[in-house]
């Protein structure tokens, strides 16, 4: 069951990345399981919001924290390798035109060049969870559980060439043998195959699975 410890506002619909809120978006998989979908607030937050839904399964409670701050922890703490203060004023959102292609600033990163797996694996680490690098790219229904969900890589392939990457959760495995994914472009929850490929362009390209720290 799950743990709510705080309360979370829920909204429909919102365009701005703010410091004390989230879009959260609740959907049923077939098997009636309720899930919580980070639906992402920037172009390239994708990665920021898998590790919100995989912390949540993984501890199986839901953890009250905004997308800004994740994203400025991971930044920081990761990126740059050191604390930077003070934390960059709330409630921006990043227009992809007007940033650079590359982790640089705090704005490039989130409106454009997104985030490396071995970063989330990284943050998580630091945050005391059991990270397991997987050795392909398909998912395997006898590690993955409720309480071990994977973060998926996977990359965008048309015309020859990779047009973009993308982070996408998967929780568990259905009654009908498909895999739970939870999405954070849209918010939305897909029941597909182990991978690699992910919605017509897609295929995985790496895959972590996740514990949750020691008591």
């Amino acid at each position: 069951m799950w743990r709510f410890e705080r309360k979370i506002t829920l909204f429909a619909e919102r365009k701005e990345f703010t410091e004390d809120t989230m879009t959260i978006v609740l959907k049923d998989d077939s098997d009636g399981n309720t899930r919580q979908i980070w639906a992402q607030e920037q172009a390239s937050s994708c990665a920021i919001a898998s590790i919100w839904m995989a912390r949540n399964q993984a501890k199986q409670q839901t953890i009250n924290e905004s997308e800004w701050h994740l994203a400025w922890t991971l930044y920081q703490r990761v990126v740059q390798g050191m604390v930077l203060v003070p934390e960059p004023p709330a409630g921006q959102t990043f227009n992809p035109g007007s940033y650079g292609n590359d982790q640089n600033s705090f704005g490039n990163m989130f409106a454009n060049a997104g985030t490396y797996m071995r970063q989330v694996s990284q943050q998580l680490t630091n945050e005391g969870y059991h990270v397991t690098a997987a050795a392909g790219t398909t998912i395997d229904p006898t590690i993955l559980s409720e309480t071990k969900p994977a973060i998926i890589l996977l990359g965008w392939y048309w015309g020859g060439a990779r047009h973009g990457g993308h982070f996408v959760v998967a929780v568990n495995k259905v009654s009908s043998g498909q895999i739970v994914y939870l999405d954070p472009w849209g918010g939305e929850l897909y029941e597909r195959g182990v991978g690699p490929d992910y919605r017509g362009t897609g295929r995985f390209e790496s895959i972590i699975y996740l514990t949750a720290p020691d008591p």
